[in-house]
């Protein structure tokens, strides 16, 4: 199921963002949880649907996430209105990267 996908996907990404290299603390799952909840509800609301797609604007929110975690990350954009973020962190001899690939668009289903 797509919104599975994507929640489990933005679950590792933020988790992964919010710890540092240096945190030795364990991960506290319940905030893990409710922050994941708290970015899968904003990009819910974001109207991206294909066609005609309008991903910049999934893109705007998670650069604001990454801004504010310090995370780098670039934007690739061939229209203006369908961005794609690129966000790469890397590994330190310990820990390896992580690649988290997603589609910032939903397809519209049938409300009723």
């Amino acid at each position: 199921m797509p919104m599975k996908r994507i929640l489990i996907l933005i679950a590792l990404l933020m988790s992964a963002v919010t710890r540092t290299p240096h945190a030795q603390a364990p991960i506290d799952w319940k905030a893990v949880e409710a922050e994941t909840l708290q970015h899968f509800q904003a990009l819910v609301r974001i109207d991206t649907s294909n066609p005609p797609g309008n991903e910049t604007r999934a893109v705007d929110y998670l650069k604001q996430v990454l801004d504010k975690e310090g995370v780098p990350y670039q934007v690739f954009a061939g229209d203006a209105n369908r961005a794609n973020l690129v966000v790469r962190i890397k590994g330190n001899g310990e820990k390896r990267p992580i690649l988290v690939m997603v589609h910032t668009f939903f397809v519209s289903i049938d409300p009723y």
